[in-house]
C-alpha cells in the first residue's frame, strides 16, 4: 500500500500552496536559528503575518496580504494583557500552559508559553512560531485543536532583543485522553474506539495532506472535549512537528518511546507521515485494552517487544526503515524467530471479542512494521470499519458520563 496522501480535484494546488507557504515560515525561523540572531519584535510580528496567511491559504484556498510587504500598515502583535491568569494546567520540560480569559469577552482559551531555560538566542520565539505555523495550516478542523493568535508578553524591550516573551493562544478544550482513561477505570468499548479513531485519522489526514508530520502523537496529547451534549477528541501539542517540504527539517527525532514507529527508533530522521499512523494504532488498542500495545525498557528493546508481537521483518522492509542502529541484533533476532516458526501475535493481544475483524483490519494496517506498507489514514478512514459512520459522528459516549469523567481527572486541559 502506498504512503503517498493523495489530493483529488480542485483542492490539489491549495495544499500544495500550504505546504509551501507553511515551508517557507520554517525555513526563515530555521535561518534565524543557525545564524544565533535573535528574532526581534518586529521580525516576530511579520512571521506572525506569514502565519495568518498560511491559515487564510488553508481555509480559503487563497493568501491574505498582511505579509506580502507591500508598504501597507504593518501588522501589530496583541498583547497577553488582554488575558488574565484563570489556572495552570499543566507543565512540562519545555514549557507550560494555562488557562487565561480574555478580558473584553470573557472567553477561555488555553496560553501556551516556553521556559526560557535552554531555548538558546531567540530559540524560544522560533520553536512557538514554528509551532503556531503548524496549527495555521489546519485552522478550523474539528479534530485539531485550534491557534487563536500569538500575543507578546508585556514588560518586553521594545528593540526586539532577546528577552522578548511569547505566548501561543489556543482553543481551551478538556483534559487529555490519557486523563479520561485512568479515570475511567476500564478500556473503552469498540463503538467508541470506533468514532473516537475515526476523528484521530480525519485530523491526521488533514495534517498529512499538508505535508505536516505531529511526530509525538499520544493519548496524552489528545484533548477531550464536551459540548452539545456530544463528545469529540482533539489532536494537540505541534512542538515537535516537521514539514517534509522543509529545506532542512528536523535532523533530530522526536517523540514518546512507547508510540514511536520502527523506523523511528532505529533513528531514521527522515521518516515522515507513516510515523504518525503508527501512533494512533498505539492508542488504538491502548484505547481497546487500558494497555499500551508495546512497552520497552530503551529503544532497543522496545523495538525487540514490537518484533516479538509483530514477527521481525524481512530484509527488504527492514531495509526500508532505513535503520543506523541495531542491523546485527535484528539479524540475530530474525534467526531465532525463524527457527521456532514465530510470526505476528497482534490478534492474541486483541482477540475478536474485543475488536471485529474490520476494526482489526484497521489496527492491523497501521501497527506494520514496514513503513512503504503501512495502512495511511486516507486509507485507514476507506476502510469497512468506518463505513456506516456519519461525516461528523462523536463519541459516543453520554455527555453526563464524559463531565463526570473529566471532573474526576482533576484536569481540565494538558498541552504540553
Amino acid at each position: 500500500m502506498s504512503n503517498d496522501t493523495v489530493v483529488i480535484g480542485a483542492n490539489a494546488a491549495d495544499m500544495t500552496e500550504v505546504a509551501t507557504r507553511l515551508a517557507a515560515v520554517c525555513d526563515m525561523i530555521e535561518e534565524h536559528r543557525k545564524s544565533g540572531t535573535a528574532i526581534c519584535v518586529r521580525r516576530a510580528t511579520a512571521i506572525c503575518a506569514m502565519i495568518n496567511d498560511v491559515a487564510a491559504a488553508a481555509a480559503e484556498g487563497r493568501p491574505t496580504t498582511t505579509g506580502s510587504g507591500d508598504g501597507r500598515k504593518r501588522p501589530r502583535m496583541e498583547s497577553a494583557c488582554s488575558y488574565e491568569e484563570v489556572d495552570e494546567l499543566g507543565v512540562g520540560l519545555s514549557g507550560f500552559v494555562v488557562r487565561g480569559r480574555h478580558r473584553a469577552t470573557g472567553e477561555d482559551v488555553a496560553l501556551k508559553s516556553l521556559h526560557r531555560e535552554g531555548c538558546g538566542v531567540g530559540g524560544g520565539i522560533g520553536r512557538l512560531l514554528r509551532e503556531a505555523c503548524f496549527m495555521a495550516a489546519f485552522r478550523g478542523h474539528p479534530f485539531l485543536v485550534a491557534l487563536r493568535g500569538v500575543v507578546r508578553v508585556p514588560g518586553v524591550a521594545a528593540d526586539g532583543d532577546d528577552d522578548d516573551d511569547y505566548s501561543l493562544v489556543m482553543d481551551y478544550v478538556g483534559p487529555s485522553l490519557l486523563d479520561v482513561l485512568r479515570a475511567r477505570g476500564r478500556p473503552f468499548t469498540e463503538p467508541n474506539v470506533r468514532v473516537a479513531m475515526r476523528q484521530l485519522l480525519a485530523g491526521a489526514e488533514a495534517m498529512h495532506r499538508h505535508r505536516i508530520v505531529h511526530r509525538d502523537i499520544k493519548s496524552e496529547n489528545i484533548l477531550v472535549a464536551v459540548g452539545g451534549g456530544a463528545v469529540s477528541v482533539r489532536i494537540c501539542d505541534f512542538g515537535s512537528a516537521k514539514s517534509t517540504a522543509e529545506q532542512s527539517p528536523p535532523g533530530q527525532i522526536a517523540g514518546t518511546m512507547e508510540y514511536m514507529a520502527p523506523e523511528v527508533l532505529v533513528r531514521n530522521a527522515d521518516h515522515g507521515v507513516p510515523a504518525d499512523a503508527w501512533s494512533l494504532g498505539c492508542v488504538m488498542a491502548e484505547l481497546l485494552t487500558r494497555e499500551l500495545p508495546f512497552r520497552g525498557e530503551d529503544m532497543a528493546d522496545q523495538l525487540r517487544e514490537i518484533f516479538d508481537v509483530l514477527g521481525v521483518p524481512d530484509e527488504r522492509a527492514w531495509e526500508a526503515m532505513r535503520p543506523r542502529v541495531l542491523a546485527g541484533e535484528v539479524k540475530q533476532w530474525r534467526a531465532q524467530k525463524r527457527r521456532v516458526g514465530h510470526g505476528n501475535r497482534l490478534r492474541e493481544l486483541i482477540p475478536e471479542e474485543v475488536l471485529s475483524d474490520d476494526g482489526f483490519e484497521v489496527l492491523k494496517g497501521l501497527l506494520t512494521c514496514d513503513p512503504e506498507k503501512r495502512m495511511t489514514a486516507a486509507a485507514a478512514l476507506r476502510c469497512a470499519w468506518f463505513a456506516d459512520m456519519v461525516e461528523d459522528a462523536c463519541v459516543c459516549v453520554p455527555a453526563a458520563s464524559a463531565v463526570s469523567m473529566i471532573d474526576a481527572t482533576g484536569k481540565r486541559g494538558h498541552l504540553l
